[in-house]
């Protein structure tokens, strides 16, 4: 009876584990459209992560009957509980590995979807300390002052920050480009013939469904610049 419920774990374990393999051959149908494609990457991750929780509770389960069996002196049992609890914890690791390749799969996927530069309307930004005047964001006149946009749901990864902005002689200073868990500082230079164009560099996005904030870091005077557009490159294009 023992060993019965000990195989019974093991088998309902490998039918979770061996569901992933089996659909994974489709996602690599090449006449599948990319959303079709990422339909199925989507299912085959959502499937592997949920059988992660039933496969841990049984390797628990094993070990638990493992030590039981043992101080009972039922080593047959005892034997049969530690190579189901052995053979489970492969199946992990080998799951683990698949939800990985599964997961760089989909954002590969993902970001060759999406368009050339991801733009973000400058009236769409929620200000603090700032205000929107003549279809720029100006007022920059505080440390700290600073401008918000969701994000349109974006797969992680880099992203390099074009800003178009105007600033004068006298103005500039460094703004603090941010997200969920990464930042990025960019120096605001003079722009001596009217709005130009600047990349702020790379910015690693951790939550794509998060925010994006720029604010004022330093200020060289009383105003860091006027901000007319803030747009996203993927990095990996």
């Amino acid at each position: 009876m023992k060993s019965g419920f000990v195989l019974a774990c093991a088998l309902v374990g490998a039918g979770l584990a061996m569901s992933a393999p089996m659909a994974e051959k489709r996602t690599d149908d090449p006449g599948a459209s990319s959303d079709i494609a990422l339909l199925r990457l989507s299912y085959e991750r959502e499937l592997i992560e949920a059988s992660l929780a039933p496969v841990k509770e049984q390797i628990t389960t094993l070990g638990t009957l493992e030590k039981q069996f043992a101080a009972e002196r039922d080593y047959d049992d005892a034997i049969t509980a530690r190579d189901e609890r052995k053979r489970l914890q492969n199946e992990l690791a080998r799951l683990d590995k698949e939800l990985l390749l599964l997961q760089t799969r989909e954002q590969a996927l993902k970001t060759s979807l999406l368009p050339d530069r991801i733009k973000f309307p400058i009236d769409a930004a929620t200000l603090s300390g700032l205000r929107l005047e003549g279809g720029a964001i100006t007022g920059w006149s505080k440390v700290g002052a600073s401008a918000t946009w969701k994000l349109p749901a974006l797969p992680p990864g880099g992203y390099e920050v074009m800003l178009r902005y105007r600033c004068g002689t006298a103005e500039g200073g460094k703004l603090l480009i941010k997200e969920t868990r990464f930042t990025l500082t960019t120096s605001i230079e003079t722009t001596l013939k009217g709005p130009e164009e600047r990349s702020a560099g790379t910015l690693k996005i951790s939550d794509g469904a998060g925010t994006l904030t720029l604010s004022a870091q330093s200020l060289v005077t009383d105003n860091l610049m006027q901000l007319l557009a803030v747009e996203l490159v993927p990095a990996a294009r």
